[in-house]
């Protein structure tokens, strides 16, 4: 938590830009969101469920892992995703649990800072309805696994595949072999797994796995056509953003 402070989580990247922009733009995107609780070192998963038209309060799925006690009202929670392309950081106060269509949820109080990291090289963009399609994974030895991308940067994906799909992913697994085609241009390389979490069951959802690959030995005209999905998506995006 201390670092995400040191590096996000400063006057230097505050912004005066209205929260519920960012808020719809994270919830419209399906993003994932890393929680911090006050007092825990642990990174949490957890995605938006609600946006209240009142902007009082917000709903988040129970984070997972879940943790050993319920966060106690008043003590502030730290999260942070992407919200049109840029990696963006939100501070609220807990009020507690709250039961949201059959399953426990965690009610925050309406966001009173929203901070925006600067984009980076390699930035990463939510990618588009049947953009990045076909993907599939397969390690040496073992049967290709069919996985849906959630966002891409020209050096790596964050992607999610059912838990029950094959033998869990673990960090530093190579994947021998990573195909996909964007855009309608194929894409084959290896990875690296450089992230591994899984999430636990909803109301009638399945568990799921997510991961975040490092691409290896990606072939130069790969990399030019990433690259210019990557930026043109990001120019949509931040188009998008100021309707």
């Amino acid at each position: 938590m201390s670092g995400i402070l040191r590096t996000l989580f400063q006057e230097t990247f505050r912004v005066h830009s209205r929260s519920f922009q960012t808020l719809e733009r994270m919830q419209r995107g399906r993003e994932w969101l890393t929680l911090y609780l006050p007092g825990d070192q642990t990174e949490r998963t957890t995605r938006l469920l609600y946006l209240d038209s009142g902007r009082t309060y917000i709903l988040l799925e129970e984070p997972s892992p879940r943790p050993e006690e319920p966060p106690q009202a008043g003590g502030e929670a730290f999260f942070l995703g992407l919200a049109a392309g840029v990696q963006a950081g939100l501070r609220c106060l807990i009020e507690g649990q709250h039961r949201w269509d059959g399953t426990q949820a965690l009610q925050l109080r309406w966001p009173h800072a929203v901070y925006h990291l600067q984009r980076r090289s390699h930035f990463r963009v939510p990618v588009g309805t049947n953009e990045v399609v076909a993907l599939e994974l397969q390690r040496r030895g073992g049967r290709s696994v069919r996985a849906e991308c959630l966002d891409l940067s020209i050096s790596g994906m964050r992607l999610q595949i059912g838990a029950g799909e094959a033998t869990p992913f673990a960090v530093n697994d190579w994947i021998e072999r990573v195909s996909f085609r964007v855009s309608g241009q194929a894409v084959t390389c290896s990875a690296l797994v450089r992230f591994a979490q899984t999430l636990r069951a909803r109301a009638q959802q399945p568990p799921a796995r997510v991961l975040g690959l490092q691409f290896q030995q990606l072939q130069p005209r790969q990399e030019v056509h990433l690259q210019r999905y990557v930026h043109q998506r990001d120019r949509d995006l931040v188009l998008d953003s100021r309707l």
